[in-house]
């Protein structure tokens, strides 16, 4: 009696052989999962309730530490933080799509973010940079349907930067910590 294999089980064999694969370098080159279930991630998100998130100037501002708190600290404002997050926004707007009549069928709002993270004491900047999320938006003849977009772009715009720092906040603890 031979043994056969379908084409179907023999091309999920090599899949799973080249995940295994993938794995093990991965693996053996000192990857970690940032999120996970480990000590590293558990530290990480210690690290990370211990910010307190600074006011944010102007309406944008409230919306993206609005965001920033809802992904750095869920569970509300640590009572003795040991780092402070710092955050200066700037958002500028550019009309494209120009038709014949010299009026504008489409914007890109742009908003960029510089953020410092301090020592609890607020004298040592631990890590800053810059970050920043672009998008778009329809403009039609209604006024608060141009308004109600460009609103929608600049909230998408704040939910996106306040992604990309948690992320770099959290690589730095990670780091740090290792």
């Amino acid at each position: 009696m031979s043994l056969s294999f379908p084409i179907k089980s023999s091309m999920w064999w090599s899949r799973t052989l080249a995940a295994v694969a993938v794995l093990a370098l991965l693996q053996g080159c000192g990857f970690r999962p940032l999120y996970g279930t480990n000590d590293v991630t558990t530290n990480v998100s210690r690290e990370l309730a211990q910010v307190r998130v600074e006011v944010i100037q102007d309406r944008i501002g409230q919306k993206l530490r609005n965001f920033l708190l809802d992904r750095i600290n869920p569970e509300g404002q640590p009572a003795q933080p040991l780092y402070s997050l710092r955050v200066e926004t700037n958002t500028s707007r550019t009309d494209l799509g120009i038709e014949r009549d010299e009026t504008a069928t489409r914007a890109i709002m742009v908003l960029t973010a510089e953020y410092s993270l301090l020592d609890a004491a607020g004298r040592t900047v631990l890590i800053q940079g810059s970050t920043q999320s672009t998008n778009s938006f329809n403009i039609v003849a209604s006024d608060f349907a141009t308004l109600s977009g460009e609103t929608d772009a600049l909230e998408r715009a704040a939910r996106e930067v306040s992604d990309d720092i948690k992320t770099r906040l959290a690589l730095y603890f990670s780091r740090r910590k290792s």
